[in-house]
């Protein structure tokens, strides 16, 4: 709905953060001492901004549903995804786009009216758009339905047929209590699972939308489970307090606030990343350095060369006949080395582990 917010979030990722730590007069070292996190991280993430892994133009829950409304979000999504710089001389963001859920019965004309106004600007055969996140889905035959119409839209535009990939939101009880099946439907396009707890709290009836409950950690774990089946990352929902200043407040007041709101969503991350889930969304730069900070807290480099190490070591001893070894005082055996080629491959996937190398250890194919 607002052109102008939808390029700062492709274009600035962390950099407004710097500004954002002046204007409630708060240090790195506050900061860091704050989240429980080290300060050199947080020192090289102000010195080095980065960009957010993927940007989400939503045309569901951002936008007013009138007619002006709608015609102009259509536009301003299509103007982003063509004109923005989306890499900024770096690794490129994805582009992902949210249509209306088919209960508000608008999803394909959302959806064909991007598609066309991106294919009449297109000279390769191409569009900017590497997938969308669907939201509300419920049965897995609602998952048929959403690809066929991508299917169809392909067809017809000359585009790779499967080449928009889909993320869906997990947004209800049902969803949740049928998501095997509905990962079953989806996995020739599938890209991600997402846990949308909001829409999950009212649609289940929680009095409050509490990040820490046990019926949302139940969803989750599901979230997890199947995710890792099927092969894809699980991602964890919105903390929906933004760390922004309140008019009413005074600066003492609004600096402790702000503080509050960061180690909330950095505990928050930290709590989703130790449940296995791969990322996190976030609505704001702050939320953004937050969580980039605390996913590149997971794993160092230490932890990920003795990752490699374990790989070379099993590697000798099966060679030497062993089935199952000690490596590091700890008993390795197939399942051991299975382990360790998950972290490396998912370090490789975020550029924390040089692809080449992977590729050396067995861990990536070259196709």
């Amino acid at each position: 709905a607002e052109a102008v917010l939808a390029r700062k979030a492709v274009e600035g990722g962390t950099s407004p953060m710097t500004r954002i730590l002046e204007r409630f007069e708060v240090g790195p070292a506050m900061l860091a001492d704050r989240l429980g996190a080290d300060l050199p991280r947080v020192e090289r993430l102000l010195a080095e901004p980065r960009r957010s892994p993927l940007v989400m133009l939503d045309a569901e829950d951002a936008l007013a549903l009138t007619d002006d409304a709608v015609e102009q979000a259509r536009t301003a999504a299509a103007n982003v995804l063509l004109d923005a710089d989306w890499s900024g001389g770096g690794p490129r963001t994805l582009r992902f786009y949210r249509p209306p859920g088919l209960a508000l019965g608008s999803t394909s004309r959302e959806l064909y009216g991007l598609l066309w106004r991106l294919t009449e600007r297109s000279t390769d055969g191409t569009i900017p758009l590497d997938g969308i996140v669907f939201p509300k889905i419920e049965h897995p035959e609602e998952v048929d339905l959403v690809h066929g119409m991508l299917t169809e839209a392909e067809r017809a535009l000359g585009l790779p047929i499967g080449g928009i990939r889909v993320a869906y939101l997990i947004e209800s009880g049902w969803a949740a209590a049928q998501l095997p099946a509905i990962a079953q439907h989806a996995a020739d396009r599938l890209c991600a699972l997402i846990f949308g707890l909001a829409d999950y709290s009212a649609d289940i009836g929680l009095r409050d939308i509490a990040n820490e409950h046990p019926v949302a950690d139940w969803t989750r774990s599901m979230i997890v489970d199947v995710a890792g089946a099927v092969g894809v990352p699980a991602i964890d929902g919105m903390t929906l307090d933004y760390p922004v200043g309140d008019p009413t407040l005074d600066a003492t007041s609004n600096r402790t606030r702000f503080l509050e709101r960061m180690q909330l969503v950095y505990r928050d991350a930290v709590r989703a990343r130790e449940m296995g889930m791969h990322g996190k969304w976030v609505g704001h730069p702050a939320q953004l350095f937050a969580v980039l900070l605390a996913y590149d807290t997971g794993t160092s480099a230490d932890d990920l060369e003795r990752e490699a190490s374990k790989l070379m070591a099993y590697g000798a001893a099966v060679e030497a006949g062993q089935g199952a070894t000690m490596i590091g005082g700890v008993m390795s055996d197939r399942a051991t080395d299975r382990h360790a080629r998950a972290v490396l491959r998912q370090a490789a996937a975020i550029g924390r582990f040089d692809p080449q190398r992977a590729l050396e250890l067995g861990v990536l194919e070259p196709g």
